[in-house]
């Protein structure tokens, strides 16, 4: 029963805010390849950053009034020297349980829900591939396999997104340039990062608690409380993952594109 709990906990820990820190992760090292490739240039994030940091901070501020932050400052886009392109500044009750869980989701919002947006643009803009995008998804989430099924699922994700019948769309284009735009600011700053981990801390004692009193209750009735919830927690989880895939996709894309052209300038300057 004790192994029955760790597993079901382990997997909830894995497919929620596990994922979010693994997709975060990525998403910042894709970005950090695509900025170096293209000379650090600011102008560069500055001109992406039209579109991509007010969305950045409107969901830090989103998460904030959620979990009953109270903003105190706000930026959502400027040019400065310090080259902190926006900001959300906010207070809360460190007693209060339920504001200390948002600061995980406050600090990883841009992930969550910019890639949400993106998402929603691609519903817009490319139904059909959406339409694809979401049967592999509702697949992958359903698969007794999930964590199997979701990388094949991210193989599909490029020929879905780069269909050949996309570019005979000119709404994918659009699509495209909005959405490289804010996945180029999905990056998760130092101070985001540093502000999540007391809320993940407080996900994991929440989390660890509640299945333990499922563990109790199995334990003297019927009931798959434990079993239940890790399939919930997981299926959701696995389809949140997929989402933020597609925002890796066009940023590793992206990438892909850019050390193409660095390659064939340095063998032509040879």
């Amino acid at each position: 029963m004790v192994g029955n709990l760790l597993i079901s906990y382990l997997m909830q820990m894995l497919f929620t805010v596990g994922s979010v820190t693994l997709f975060g992760l990525l998403i910042y090292l894709t970005n950090r390849g695509i900025y170096r490739l293209s000379g650090n240039n600011q102008a560069v994030s500055y001109a992406t950053g039209l579109i991509g940091t007010p969305i950045h901070e409107c969901s830090h501020a989103l998460m904030c009034l959620l979990f009953r932050h109270k903003i105190t400052e706000i930026s959502f886009y400027r040019i400065s020297d310090d080259g902190v392109m926006g900001y959300v500044k906010h207070t809360y009750n460190p007693r209060n349980f339920y504001q200390q869980i948002g600061n995980f989701f406050i600090g990883t919002a841009p992930v969550i829900l910019g890639s949400g947006v993106i998402l929603l643009l691609f519903m817009c803009l490319a139904n059909d591939s959406f339409t694809a995008m979401w049967s592999e998804i509702s697949v992958a989430a359903t698969s007794e396999n999930t964590a199997l099924s979701m990388l094949a699922a991210f193989g599909k994700m490029f020929p879905i997104v780069f269909a050949p019948s996309n570019f005979a769309n000119g709404l994918w284009y659009l699509f495209f340039v909005l959405a490289i735009c804010i996945a180029l600011h999905l990056t998760l700053s130092p101070d985001d990062i540093k502000s999540a981990v007391p809320g993940l801390i407080f996900i994991a004692i929440l989390l660890f608690a509640i299945d333990l009193v499922f563990m109790f209750i199995e334990g003297f009735t019927s009931a798959t409380l434990l079993t239940d919830a890790t399939s919930v927690i997981v299926e959701g989880g696995a389809f949140l993952s997929c989402f933020m895939m597609l925002s890796l996709t066009l940023s590793v894309a992206l990438l892909a594109v850019l050390g193409v052209i660095y390659l064939i300038v340095r063998l032509v300057r040879r």
